[in-house]
């Protein structure tokens, strides 16, 4: 499943307390049975999940993660009502071929933004974790992402990394700053 959401204000994370408060409603919601989250991005005004999920879970976590956030996105800011301009968007991965582009499209987000110069940079994001530049994050499950690889003599890890990077320059993403 690939999820996007866009809220209605201008920044949905002002700064790294937002980023860090959403990560934790996020991972109260990975703990959920029946929900696996295989990567995350956040952006200034959006986030990117890539998640598994059971029967009917998808929108009761949704819900959870959004809700709890907006209460504490209210709180500190001191608005009321909802944080979201719309409800999340979902799309079902059909393959794993689905599942590659729709990860290096996730992780490549904030490159496309010129935020960074490659996935493996942006730190809101669990890609660095995933292909161990940085440490893993304790409730993102890459087994599936990573299984997609069975190259010869190149270890799953180092295959995502060159796949995203390769995505990345064949739609020809640069950072501007």
């Amino acid at each position: 499943m690939f999820t996007h959401s866009v809220w209605g204000y201008p920044n949905l994370f002002a700064d790294d307390v937002d980023r860090i408060e959403f990560i934790r409603h996020l991972a109260r919601a990975s703990a959920r049975p029946g929900w696996t989250c295989m990567a995350f991005c956040l952006m200034g005004n959006h986030y990117h999940l890539i998640v598994e999920v059971g029967d009917a879970v998808l929108p009761a976590a949704m819900k959870d993660v959004n809700w709890s956030y907006a209460r504490a996105f209210n709180a500190r800011y001191g608005f009321r009502g909802h944080v979201q301009h719309d409800r999340y968007g979902s799309r079902r991965i059909v393959d794993e071929d689905d599942l590659l582009t729709r990860y290096a499209y996730v992780v490549n987000n904030p490159v496309e933004a010129g935020l960074c110069d490659t996935a493996d940079a942006w730190s809101w994001s669990s890609h660095a974790g995933t292909i161990g530049t940085r440490p893993p994050v304790s409730f993102v499950d890459p087994t599936r992402v990573l299984a997609s690889f069975r190259w010869t003599n190149v270890e799953p890890r180092e295959a995502l990394r060159r796949y995203v990077d390769q995505r990345r320059r064949s739609a020809g993403l640069v950072a501007i700053r």
